[in-house]
């Protein structure tokens, strides 16, 4: 079954359900395919209703209807009808943004996600992110990725998980966890929460190559403020209850300290307008910083505090989370000026974000991944061998 939670698509949902439907169709599907557009638009906007309507599907569809609900409301309606009918594997696709059009329907990252969840040894979910621009993954690169490492077994390129695959077994667990995060991380329109119970059942979590998005989404990512508070709100609670999650279900895994995102405009800098917009942004955080005693200089020592105050029984999350935010945005500014004398994100700038990463992981006592075998040959995700990170 393949599930779209939309609001207000309809320029794009027909092209994201028919690539959807081809690459499910390329891995060999031995039982019929049904495609189910959840719709959050007004009651009285049919765009997206009638847009669907003309996608040119194999399958079957169906549409629900849910006027003025969020992207957490219709993915759980969608899963509630996916485990009603007993699908055997779920596609949860964004159909915002079309990505790996180009690619053999049978070559593409959805196809390969497919056989990823297939070959798992508990199936669980597997990732297929968006590559995007270095500086519209700045919170990920400095906070998420670490902060999200040791619970889930590896370093994700992209935490807002919009674009996964399921098993069927999975879905109860999504749908019924026995915790309260992933249900947070729905409402704010991510699913990283959805990825925490997966990886809380015992399952497994993997991830594929990020996917090349359509050149219109990939113009619009490249003004997109990248300091976005209203994403960080989302996001950094959701990774900071994810510290105690699954601690007990196995071994730590390795991971690696360091994802790339196909190496999209790496030597390039943000717009002139962006970037300046950054830069005044982090010195406003940095001089709150600068006035609030007790706070570690350096980095990633705060990155590695919140770690510590959220594993506490009665943790303030949200606290917690905005101090976060302070610190990091203050670590950006002198990290974003760095990278523009290097002309990017380019091997200096890597370098500072692979060696934090690291003291982080060995910190909180994750093992740490090989950089010789840090390349994975499966296509679990990308690494890259940088001299001088050992």
């Amino acid at each position: 079954m393949v599930v779209l939670p939309a609001f207000s698509n309809g320029d794009t949902v027909a092209l994201v359900a028919e690539h959807t439907e081809q690459a499910v169709l390329a891995t060999g599907l031995s039982r019929p395919i049904c495609t189910v557009l959840v719709d959050t638009s007004a009651a009285t906007d049919e765009r997206t209703r009638v847009a669907f309507q003309n996608a040119r599907l194999w399958g079957s569809r169906v549409e629900l209807t849910l006027p003025g609900a969020g992207w957490g409301a219709a993915v759980a309606r969608g899963l509630r009808h996916a485990a009603q009918v007993g699908a055997e594997e779920v596609v949860l696709a964004d159909p915002i943004a079309p990505a790996d059009l180009e690619a053999p329907a049978v070559e593409s990252r959805l196809a390969s996600a497919l056989r990823r969840l297939r070959e798992q040894e508990r199936p669980g979910a597997v990732c297929s992110p968006l590559a995007a621009p270095w500086w519209q993954r700045l919170l990920a690169i400095h906070v998420l990725r670490p902060l999200c490492a040791p619970s889930l077994g590896l370093t994700l390129v992209d935490p807002q998980a919009r674009t996964l695959v399921l098993s069927g077994d999975a879905v109860p667990d999504v749908l019924s966890p026995s915790w309260g995060l992933m249900r947070m991380g729905w409402e704010h329109g991510h699913g990283l929460g959805l990825l925490a119970a997966v990886r809380e059942a015992g399952l497994d979590v993997g991830q594929t190559l990020p996917r090349i998005p359509h050149p219109e989404a990939f113009a619009r990512s490249m003004n997109r403020s990248p300091v976005d508070r209203r994403e960080a709100s989302a996001l950094l609670p959701t990774a900071l209850r994810l510290v105690s999650v699954a601690s007990s279900v196995r071994d730590p895994a390795p991971v690696m300290p360091w994802v790339a995102d196909l190496g999209l405009a790496k030597g390039q800098l943000p717009p002139p307008e962006v970037f300046t917009a950054m830069l005044t942004q982090c010195s406003r955080a940095a001089q709150v910083v600068a006035s609030r005693p007790g706070v570690a200089a350096g980095w990633p020592e705060p990155l590695l505090n919140s770690w510590h105050a959220a594993r506490a029984l009665q943790a303030d999350i949200p606290a917690i989370a905005e101090r976060l935010w302070l610190t990091y945005l203050a670590r950006l500014g002198p990290w974003l000026r760095f990278g523009a004398s290097a002309g990017g994100y380019t091997v200096p700038a890597r370098h500072s974000v692979v060696a934090a990463a690291r003291q982080f992981l060995l910190a909180t006592g994750t093992p740490v991944m090989a950089e010789q075998s840090a390349a994975d040959v499966r296509g679990e995700s990308i690494a890259s061998s940088l001299p001088g990170t050992g």
